[in-house]
């Protein structure tokens, strides 16, 4: 049976957080989305507004945090509450978390440095911090966000070559891939997903074995759908591996696949991780 000390050295995550969407009307009736959240945990509420396209976004922002749309929201947090803890204790009241004045702005509206600064200066005379995210910033955000690399193999390479593989390419920051062992769900369509991984991620590596020179199924497909893509961007997609094949059998499967360089397998997949990682990001 476990004790309180082994409950004190597991328990890992004490945070309850409820979103609670609405909407508040300006005067001169633009309707705007706030979301706020509810830290129970932290015991604080925090708010963020969505902005669409409009003339003046900087007044917009400024009316926000000196009016009262923020007095306005925080006062549908509800009447709910959640216990603190398993079994549960001490029920913690929506209305008595504080506001810790933090907003969030997501923005469609670009706001120059000069703009955002005289934000800045506005909100903390009111007490909040600001932040804004604007349509470059997500732009960036999801540029990082972007897979680095799509894995396709064959089946009967996972364990040996594919897991591996991926397992090496992870261990550098930032480095996310498609590999369907991870990023496939029950329920997905797996055509769609495929397609979406294959258009989405930077790169897409080729784990050419005599399985997969062989296969006439799915990795025929994505090796298709993969030069598809090369064709019409014009660009260098295809990293490829090669592992105990010969050029003349990379040749007699595709002849333009012959002419990229690659990397062996036999480098270990440490190394081969490393060199991937290096040509996806060049």
């Amino acid at each position: 049976m476990a004790t309180l000390r082994d409950y004190f050295l597991t328990d890992k995550n004490h945070e309850m957080k409820v979103t609670q969407t609405t909407e508040i009307t300006t005067p001169n009736g633009l309707r705007i989305p706030v979301q706020m959240f509810l830290d129970f945990a932290s015991g604080s509420i925090y708010l963020a507004y969505y902005l669409e396209p409009v003339s003046d976004p900087l007044q917009l922002c400024i009316n926000l945090v000196t009016g009262n749309a923020v007095t306005a929201v925080l006062g549908v947090t509800g009447g709910f509450e959640i216990a603190d803890g398993y079994p549960e204790i001490n029920p913690i009241k929506a209305a008595d978390l504080k506001f810790c004045g933090h907003v969030y702005f997501y923005s469609d509206n670009a706001l120059s440095d000069g703009d955002f600064a005289k934000l800045l200066q506005v909100a903390k005379q009111k007490g909040l911090q600001v932040q804004y995210y604007s349509p470059d910033w997500a732009a960036q955000r999801a540029q990082l966000e972007q897979p680095m690399a799509f894995i396709s193999h064959d089946s009967r390479d996972k364990d040996s070559i594919a897991k591996p593989l991926v397992a090496e390419l992870l261990r550098f920051p930032g480095c996310t891939v498609w590999y369907d062992e991870y990023s496939l769900k029950v329920g997905d369509n797996l055509r769609e997903s495929i397609e979406k991984g294959l258009k989405e991620c930077k790169k897409c590596v080729l784990v050419l074995t005599k399985n997969f020179l062989m296969n006439k199924s799915w990795t025929k497909t994505e090796f298709n759908s993969i030069f598809t893509r090369e064709l019409i961007e014009q660009a260098n997609v295809v990293l490829p591996i090669w592992c105990n094949v010969s050029r003349e059998d990379i040749y007699s499967y595709s002849p333009s696949l012959a002419n990229k360089v690659a990397v062996q397998w036999g480098k270990g997949a440490t190394e081969v991780a490393r060199l991937i990682y290096l040509a996806a990001n060049a």
